[in-house]
């Protein structure tokens, strides 16, 4: 009788061309891809091309795992599919928001930008100036503050993002005051 062989085995035997190997990997990663896209539910991406996209991840850490670092392959896999997934949305997000680099300029509402419980999704909604809004995204936040904004522009809650970017609420909490914090601080120069 053969032993069970564990997941980390098989990734080295699916990169390795094993077909088996690769097809037990797939149906057991399967049902991860879909947690993760079901997390991006309402950004525009149809379920199936989260999907995919994560499934595209998951190649990629079947290209990539190194058992030798001593990480399991299901959390890798895992951290590639979530990955490849934010990509795809943050990529959509780019492209469905380039017309308003373009946009004629509107008066912000009744809510006052540096109010310091305000939304930063909020204000950048409402700031008119998208020379703004680019260089604040590129050169003022960090990766996960970018990942974190993004989300939130998107309409996602704290917890959809926590789960989305697998973080605690509290993690997506301390983002977005760091980024009130830096938005006040550059609005006041």
């Amino acid at each position: 009788m053969q032993k069970a062989l564990s997941d980390e085995e098989l990734a080295v035997l699916a990169a390795n061309g094993d077909d088996e190997a690769m097809a037990r990997l797939i149906s057991a990663v399967t049902p991860i891809a879909k947690a993760k896209a079901s997390g991006f539910a309402g950004t525009g991406i149809p379920d199936e091309d989260l999907i995919q996209e994560g499934m595209l991840g998951f190649l990629d850490a079947v290209k990539k795992f190194d058992p030798s670092k001593g990480s399991s392959f299901k959390a890798f896999a895992e951290k590639c599919i979530n990955n490849r997934i934010l990509s795809a949305v943050r990529v959509n997000f780019n492209n469905k928001n380039a017309a308003l680099s373009n946009a004629v300029p509107f008066e912000a509402e009744s809510h006052d930008v540096s109010d310091s419980g305000a939304d930063p999704a909020e204000i950048f909604l409402q700031k008119d100036n998208s020379d703004f809004v680019e260089d604040f995204l590129n050169n003022e936040l960090t990766l996960f503050e970018k990942q974190v904004i993004e989300l939130r522009l998107l309409n996602k809650s704290y917890s959809q993002i926590s789960l989305a970017l697998d973080c605690s609420e509290k993690a997506v909490d301390n983002a977005l005051q760091r980024i009130r914090k830096k938005m006040r601080a550059k609005l006041s120069k």
